[in-house]
């Protein structure tokens, strides 16, 4: 359900594309320090965004360094050094990791179930290491794992905007962790509204292939079908008003610790999730056109 938050490179300027980079260099980092090599493999872009939203609320200046990767060996790269919020996010990434892999041992069957064994115990390091750091945080994850499976369950229910919610809550639960006042406020606003977006949008990426395997997809049990043609432009005005709460509250956070990560956050706010929203769309509403260029 993840790999949807993403910028839109090209009205990112050099300087911003390079910090972009070296979060993700610097999250990879800490991952391997954190939770153990082996968790590097579940890295996504989406943890950059989490990154840069919590090292803005707790003003955390990013401290850059150059080093050589071994993916990448010819060229020295540039990473974020570790810090409070960097490890926190490696270890927020490892406790997704492991309520996902939990809920799919739960529903699903066949490749998929034996999929998320391996999953476990490839990932078990990692797991063991984030959950005994934030034993609370994961109890609350997998509470709102299993209202969103109760939900998924009731054939009555046929609402997104429900099961939306409980995910959006989840994610408020993950930005906000450990921050007080007016930030947790801010964060936990940002992670509930992105978490809504990516739930809806995940729905519509999946709509094919739910709509083939007869599996539970809230477009499908919303509309009774698939949504038809007419139904597909209300589905885009949903998905922007979805992060109407997210920039409201992006609007409230001031004295950015660097100027690159403010246009980090904007960027993938107000540009790169509305073009991941239009390549979803546009790939079910007109399969014949593809991706949009």
């Amino acid at each position: 359900m993840f790999g949807y938050i993403r910028v839109h490179t090209p009205q990112l300027r050099m300087c911003e594309w390079e910090c972009y980079r070296a979060y993700y260099c610097g999250l990879c980092k800490a991952m391997g320090s954190c939770t153990g090599q082996c968790s590097r493999l579940s890295l996504s872009y989406d943890f950059v965004f989490l990154a840069a939203v919590r090292c803005s609320l707790a003003k955390e200046k990013p401290e850059f360094q150059k080093f050589r990767c071994m993916i990448h060996p010819l060229r020295r790269r540039q990473k974020v050094k570790n810090s409070p919020q960097l490890s926190y996010c490696a270890d927020a990434s490892a406790l997704l990791l492991a309520a996902k892999i939990d809920d799919d041992l739960h529903d699903e069957r066949g490749f998929r179930r034996l999929r998320a064994f391996f999953r476990r115990i490839f990932f078990h390091k990692a797991i063991r290491k984030a959950k005994k750091r934030y034993p609370e945080l994961y109890q609350k994850l997998n509470a709102h794992l299993a209202e969103l499976h109760k939900m998924e369950q009731d054939e009555t229910l046929a609402s997104a905007d429900a099961p939306a919610e409980v995910f959006g809550n989840l994610l408020a639960d993950i930005f906000s962790e450990g921050l007080e006042g007016a930030n947790a406020r801010i964060a936990a606003a940002i992670g509930n509204s992105v978490g809504r977006w990516i739930y809806l949008a995940d729905a519509v990426d999946d709509l094919k292939q739910d709509e083939k395997k007869g599996r539970y997809n809230p477009l499908l049990r919303l509309f009774g079908k698939k949504p038809a043609p007419s139904d597909w432009e209300g589905l885009k005005v949903a998905l922007s008003a979805t992060l109407s709460p997210a920039r409201r509250a992006f609007e409230l956070m001031d004295n950015f610790p660097a100027p690159e990560l403010r246009e980090l956050i904007a960027n993938i706010l107000y540009l790169g999730l509305p073009k991941m929203a239009e390549k979803l769309t546009l790939a079910n509403e007109n399969p014949e056109k593809g991706e949009p260029k």
